[in-house]
């Protein structure tokens, strides 16, 4: 009976010990497959590391945004539907057809109004030093600024415009000291233009201009006379110059200074060249 109780014992321990070797070794494959598995997904985003699509579509909106433009705080966002055409830059064809300057498609643009009536007034009608005023907003996309060749001299009004490419273009340029009739606004015209209004000068004299887009220097230029007296005067001429056929400009109206010949006011209005008005 003690070697049969010995026996039953030994067994016990010889299973005892299989238990525990069994036990040990699935602790050891757990421990190794904790240790190898690839990390928890935060809950409802992506694994760390990778791109988030969200994020991507974040981003390329931030980048596209009008705040980023430059335009000033309270201007409308420019309009998305807006499809340029050839010779245009980013603009339709309507706010193409209201631009004096700058060229659209040209190097040189403007994010700020102060300084589309600035390049205007200095460099391409040619006003020295002007004294430009404050803003005058009209909409939120518009204004107009005061400019003086002198503290004491008379007033060119100076009119811009934010397009929808989020820039900012002189529209036009009006002055008390000359009326223009002929031709309208965004007009077609061709060589020799007829040119008719009323104007206020020393000695009559009113300079009259015909440029291309973006450029300071004209495709012609000549003269016309107003009233050399304290009423304005009517003038009328034709204006020869190199006719591009196609395109946009501008008409540029000045009077020059009775003590030095220089830029004392003027007028501006947007052309077309061409019978298709492009």
């Amino acid at each position: 009976m003690e070697r049969e109780a010995g026996t039953a014992s030994g067994k016990g321990q010889r299973i005892a010990l299989v238990v525990l070797g069994a036990l040990l070794l699935a602790a050891v494959i757990w421990i190794v497959l904790l240790l190898n598995a690839p990390p928890a997904a935060p809950p409802g985003g992506s694994p760390s590391g990778s791109a988030s699509p969200t994020g991507s579509s974040s981003s390329t909106s931030a980048s596209a945004s009008p705040s980023s433009s430059g335009s000033p705080s309270g201007s409308e966002s420019p309009d998305p539907s807006a499809t340029g055409t050839p010779g245009t830059g980013d603009l339709n064809e309507a706010e193409a057809a209201n631009v004096v300057w700058p060229d659209p498609a040209g190097g040189v643009a403007y994010t700020e109004p102060l300084s589309a009536a600035t390049g205007f007034a200095e460099d391409l009608v040619g006003f020295t030093d002007p004294i430009i005023g404050e803003f005058m907003q009209g909409d939120s996309r518009s204004g107009e600024f005061e400019v003086k060749a002198a503290a004491d001299g008379p007033v060119t009004t100076v009119m811009v415009r934010q397009m929808s490419d989020g820039n900012w273009y002189t529209i036009g340029a009006a002055t008390s000291e000359i009326e223009v009739s002929v031709p309208e606004a965004a007009e077609s015209i061709a060589s020799p233009v007829l040119v008719q209004g009323r104007a206020r000068a020393f000695e009559g004299v009113v300079q009259v201009a015909v440029h291309g887009w973006g450029s300071d220097e004209p495709l012609g230029e000549g003269n016309v006379v107003g009233s050399g007296g304290p009423d304005l005067g009517p003038f009328t001429g034709e204006i020869a110059f190199e006719d591009p056929g196609s395109g946009r400009g501008s008409l540029v109206f000045t009077v020059a200074s009775a003590k030095d010949g220089s830029v004392w006011v003027a007028a501006a209005l947007p052309v077309g060249f061409g019978s298709d008005d492009t």
